[in-house]
């Protein structure tokens, strides 16, 4: 077999460090998986292992922070505190990953300044300069003493020094990236210091020139250390991204000043680039969402490997191989970075290598499971991967059964997929039966805008693994209790997913009302102009969608702000970058609005104790889902066999809500 990705899987350096790929996982943070102190626990080594066995060429491992006291929260701690159970994690892992010829870098980051949420953190908000916090304006953050950076730069290479110890390969410094503390040393608008900290470009960061110089005396020339630099911060003010293509003055740093930044970096004596661009101002260029476009670094990126002599990496939704290969090959970066696909897949590498495209689970770069919980506190997880951190314990949980059983699954959604697949991983002889013509429930409308053709993905796969495990699937098929004693199943599972929620006003039947699922599919026809009731993240996913294919839409949502917060919050980089794709598109949107009557050519509603009301031929309604379990219920009451409810039949959810439902359950059968 002949390999269609020879760039991808060519070895290259870091310093004298040789790389056996061009495949860097990205420096996720495993929030919530880390001991009281931040050392690696078991179980976060088991997760790395899986991904060095998966081909990884190099992992970041991260991110610690330096022992230097000036933010204090619990996610802050240093492993500094408990070096002696750091040096023996760290030493453990390194050996883990050497196994399958991976390398380990150590991820430092310098603090988070202006970003930190004031309600983690036991200190004020600190900065290079008193300047309003990121997410509460009223705040001003500290402004650090000269003392206290020279403190910031002696713990960071004390802790570089330590990971050097453990048996490290290297170290990367989140340091002039992301509007992190590091960044905003280098940013105008945020380093107003007189000192030998502020000032010029030199000034400006020497922070990072005080690190490198203080790293090479302790660790010697040798040691790998790289660091992150983005390009732009795509801001046009203070809490206000700009999107893709948009035309805006930075407010940030720019493209000129960062590629001289990257060029002292060099000079300075960093080995590499973990690109990385944006700040939590723009924060969807630092977590790309489904929104962004595919390789959404790479040409940014390229710009900096045009200057430098170091290897540039880059990340940015490069989960297309094809894509990857191209930019690889034309020299616009020299390799490439990736996080959340190797979350959702450890073992990209290898299926990429083998030429098992189809076999590959994708990433949705929905947020949900990682950056939505970590940024809110929660242990991490992924929407598709419900394995995830238990990485060793899945091979207990997919062990063959002593004793197959006959699993009836009704419902061919999500959920009835992944329970069918698990059960059939255990040995189980399953059967899917579907009404419906097709599978997929209602990923089938929610994958029809571009930018969730990796629900597509994740459906195909999921067929792919129906095939290959042998699930026998009759669509088609309708379930009735009465038919329950023929389905000849020992435990049945309902899987029957949820129905939209509809309004109960007058007009709400109106042959112009329609779902969003109805929208999407073309089931129904559409008018020109159209109003959606409903301002969630489907309502103005829908509403995006039906702008771009032309129509004229608005938005009404009851509640007092657009993709309000649910049980299971949208990410942070999805809902801003939602919010100012509406104004870009410039689609009207109405809160506070309830809908008093659907007309057959308006939509009348009050706001304010004022009754308003907006022109429009067609009108689609997005106002959640309802639970689809009566069919569950009377068949639980007709049958001495187990039954078992999952997924949005039980409680309607996200995509990773059904996933980990489904699979937690079929692991038990």
């Amino acid at each position: 077999m002949v390999n269609k990705f020879p760039e991808l899987f060519k070895p290259f350096k870091i310093n004298n460090l040789e790389i056996k790929n061009r495949i860097v996982m990205a420096p996720m943070l495993p929030n919530g998986r880390l001991d009281p102190n931040k050392n690696l626990t078991d179980e976060t080594i088991a997760y790395y292992e899986e991904r060095a066995k998966g081909g990884a060429g190099l992992i970041i491992v991260g991110a610690s922070f330096p022992n230097a006291g000036l933010e204090i929260a619990d996610f802050t701690k240093s492993p500094e505190t408990d070096p002696n159970t750091f040096l023996f994690q760290t030493r453990k892992l390194v050996e883990a990953v050497h196994r399958y010829g991976c390398k380990l870098f150590f991820q430092i980051q310098l603090g988070t300044g202006r970003n930190a949420v004031s309600q983690f953190y036991e200190t004020q908000p600190i900065a290079p300069s008193p300047v309003s916090n990121r997410y509460d304006p009223n705040i001003i953050c500290r402004e650090l003493t000269t003392e206290e950076v020279y403190k910031l730069i002696d713990s960071v290479v004390s802790l570089t020094a330590l990971a050097q110890m453990a048996g490290c390969d290297g170290v990367n410094i989140n340091g002039v990236k992301g509007g992190y503390l590091g960044d905003q040393f280098a940013i105008d608008a945020f380093n107003h210091r007189t000192d030998e900290f502020g000032g010029d470009l030199d000034g400006k960061i020497r922070v990072m020139t005080k690190i490198i110089e203080g790293v090479r005396k302790v660790c010697g020339p040798n040691f790998p250390v790289t660091t992150r630099l983005g390009t732009k911060s795509h801001m046009k003010a203070e809490r206000v991204g700009a999107l893709p293509g948009e035309e805006y003055k930075e407010f940030g740093r720019d493209m000129e000043e960062s590629l001289e930044i990257g060029k002292k970096l060099q000079a300075a004596g960093f080995d590499g680039i973990v690109f990385g661009t944006g700040t939590y101002d723009s924060v969807y260029w630092l977590y790309p969402p489904m929104y962004m476009p595919d390789g959404c670094y790479i040409e940014e990126a390229s710009k900096l490997a045009e200057v430098l002599d170091i290897p540039v990496i880059c990340p940015g939704k490069l989960s297309d191989p094809y894509l990857a290969e191209k930019a690889l090959e034309e020299g616009k970066i020299d390799a490439i970075c990736m996080g959340r696909q190797l979350v959702a897949d450890p073992y990209w590498p290898i299926k990429v290598k083998t030429g098992k495209l189809d076999e590959i689970r994708p990433c949705l770069y929905c947020n949900n499971g990682c950056l939505a919980r970590v940024l809110g506190g929660m242990p991490m997880a992924c929407a598709v991967n419900a394995d995830l951190f238990a990485e060793r314990e899945q091979y207990a949980k997919y062990a063959k059964v002593d004793t197959p059983k006959k699993i009836a699954i009704i419902g061919g959604g999500v959920a009835g997929l992944e329970a069918a697949r698990v059960a059939a991983i255990r040995g189980h002889n399953v059967t899917v039966y579907e009404k419906e013509d097709h599978l997929g429930g209602l990923m089938i409308p929610g994958e029809v805008p571009e930018f969730k053709k990796n629900d597509r993905q994740l459906l195909a796969w999921y067929k792919l693994q129906m095939e290959k495990l042998g699930v026998n699937i009759k669509l088609n098929t309708e379930i009735t209790p009465e038919l329950i004693d023929s389905l000849d199943a020992d435990d049945i599972i309902v899987a029957t997913g949820s129905t939209p929620r509809m309004l109960d006003v007058p007009g709400a039947n109106g042959d112009n009302v329609l779902t969003a699922a109805d929208a999407l599919t073309g089931k129904k026809k559409l008018s020109k102009s159209v109003v959606v009731i409903g301002g969630g993240q489907v309502g103005c996913e829908t509403a995006i969608w039906l702008k771009d294919q032309g129509y004229e839409v608005s938005i009404i949502e009851a509640k007092d702000s657009l993709i309000a917060a649910t049980a299971e919050p949208i990410a942070q980089a999805n809902r801003d970058m939602l919010l100012e794709l509406l104004i870009y598109k410039k689609i009207p949107t109405y809160t506070s609005a309830k809908v008093k009557a659907i007309e057959s050519d308006k939509v009348v509603f009050e706001t304010n104790n004022e009754e308003k009301s907006i022109p429009c031929t067609s009108v689609v309604v997005s106002i959640g889902y309802v639970a689809n379990n009566d069919l569950y219920r009377k068949i639980d009451a007709v049958t001495a066999k187990p039954v078992w409810l999952i997924g949005d039949a039980k409680q309607p959810g996200t995509i990773m809500s059904s996933i980990r439902d489904a699979s937690a359950v079929a692991a038990i059968l």
